[in-house]
């Protein structure tokens, strides 16, 4: 088909192209051979998106005129007589489209593979249109030429469509098509469950991964539709740690231990109007948390696999943490306490004891213990009890008589008990922790009984209760009490109630 062209094309039909082709070629090599820097050539490529929908129209609007001046209703009108020019518009529109795009594609940071397919895609359009041009000006009266040039016209429209499908999916993402459909089309089309927009939030930040639940959702929301395996811009892929770490073009985009010295960070905090902004002006900018949050894990290391309790948090990154949080912060609204203690805080943090404030200009403490604390220690905490309100017992010495200390501590929202010998007993005494609204229990002494002790709390919102001795029958009697209580048993599906046998099949 291109060779049948370029013949057609020496035609003294064609001559009208030989300058427009000649034109495109001399402003393509121009800057090769003389040397011009390369903003010359993204200053033309960039008008590619604005060339890009003139062969769009042009060539869908020659169909459409062939299609239509042959209905007998419309002959009169001589649509056909439309059908050459806007053929050839097309053609030319459609070379300026592939040339702009190729040197817009200079730039770099696309897939190759569905930008070649694209770009061929748009070569065939051009060749096509052109082709179908010469076909119907100079041999339209012969009947296999017309049947040929019905043919050409048909697979140009399926190329033009291609080729717009292609090109949507290099600049929007490749579900862009499929991104906002129902779910019932999307069940129809096999599809998966729509994808929930925004970060999702963090059910305990004791136990959160710092990358995995906090730094990656930033970089998926924010990055990665300039930086995914189909728009790889500057060779840089966010779309995991490994490749994050490996950086881009220019080498690494981060150092660990250092945001200073890292230039993902040095790029977020340049003016939105700078070229080299991340993201790019225009695109959904990073908040001024985010930020913090990114520079300081980069501080910490860097570390892929660390919760954020064994991190140093800063206050500000505290604050910045809990608005990850499901509930956003979680102290009663009018709540007022006065400030800690300063030498009991002092004490405790020289036994190892940390403490620090959630809340930037508020009172109220998160205190997580060392795995050698006991019930002694526990009881060093009353003077601090009306601030504190998360508290980290997890992997302690703590025993069920050391919780009835716990019932001074009428702020406590979050409470972590995992791996720790607490039975039934112990949760007796939290029954009276009435703003208590998250519970882990994994991998303690708790049975079903001690559930009906929790069933006094009406404020409780999780429970984390997996390899213990409850059982499905307790966990649903319990939710049946507390209706907006979330249950993670860790048996199956998070929140899914099991029978008695399945149950008894996995180990606890």
């Amino acid at each position: 088909m291109i060779g049948l062209f370029f013949i057609l094309a020496a035609d003294s039909q064609a001559e009208v192209l030989s300058p427009a082709v000649v034109f495109a070629v001399s402003a393509l090599l121009q800057p090769a051979v003389a040397g011009e820097s390369s903003d010359l050539i993204l200053f033309i490529g960039r008008f590619h998106p604005l060339l890009v929908h003139l062969p769009i129209g042009f060539l869908l609007l020659a169909f459409l005129l062939e299609c239509f001046g042959r209905l007998e209703r419309f002959q009169e009108a001589g649509l056909e007589n439309a059908v050459p020019f806007s053929l050839l518009s097309g053609g030319i529109s459609a070379i300026g489209a592939v040339l702009t795009g190729y040197l817009l594609s200079l730039d770099g940071g696309y897939g190759e593979d569905l930008l070649s397919t694209h770009m061929w895609l748009g070569i065939t359009v051009a060749v096509l249109s052109l082709s179908a041009f010469i076909l119907r000006t100079r041999f339209f009266d012969r009947p296999k030429i017309r049947t040929m040039y019905e043919g050409i016209l048909l697979l140009m429209v399926a190329c033009l469509m291609a080729a717009g499908h292609y090109g949507g999916s290099l600049t929007h993402g490749s579900d862009y098509l499929t991104r906002h459909m129902p779910e019932p089309l999307r069940s129809v089309a096999g599809l998966p469950p729509k994808r929930k927009k925004g970060i999702k939030k963090i059910e305990d930040l004791d136990s959160a991964q710092v990358f995995t639940d906090v730094i990656h959702p930033i970089l998926d929301t924010r990055c990665v539709t300039c930086h995914n395996p189909e728009k790889k811009k500057g060779e840089l892929l966010l779309t995991s740690y490994d490749e994050l770490m490996k950086g881009g073009e220019n080498g690494p985009v981060l150092q660990a231990g250092s945001a200073d010295s890292s230039n993902l960070v040095y790029r977020l905090l340049l003016p939105e109007a700078d070229d080299d902004h991340m993201p790019p002006e225009g695109k959904l900018q990073l908040t001024g948390d985010q930020i913090d949050l990114i520079a300081w894990w980069i501080d910490q290391g860097a570390p892929i696999k660390r919760k954020i309790s064994e991190l140093e948090v800063p206050k500000h990154i505290s604050e910045a943490l809990n608005k990850l949080t499901v509930k956003g912060t979680p102290f009663l609204a009018g709540t007022n306490v006065p400030g800690a203690d300063s030498t009991v805080v002092n004490q405790l943090r020289s036994r190892g004891i940390e403490i620090s404030l959630i809340v930037r200009d508020k009172n109220f403490l998160q205190v997580k213990y060392p795995e050698s604390a006991d019930s002694v220690y526990l009881k060093q905490l009353l003077p601090l009890s009306q601030q504190v309100v998360w508290l980290d017992l997890a992997k302690t010495t703590v025993e069920d008589s050391s919780l009835a200390v716990l019932t001074a501590f009428k702020n406590l929202t979050r409470l972590n008990l995992e791996h720790t010998k607490i039975g039934d007993p112990g949760l007796k005494a939290l029954n009276t922790l009435k703003q208590l609204k998250y519970l882990n229990l994994y991998k303690t002494e708790v049975s079903d009984t001690g559930l009906k002790y929790l069933a006094e709390n009406p404020r409780l919102e999780s429970l984390y209760v997996w390899q213990t001795k409850i059982t499905p029958r307790g966990v649903e009697e319990l939710q049946q009490q507390l209706s907006d209580l979330y249950v993670d048993t860790g048996w199956g599906k998070a929140g899914t109630v099991l029978s008695e046998k399945d149950s008894n099949a996995v180990g606890r």
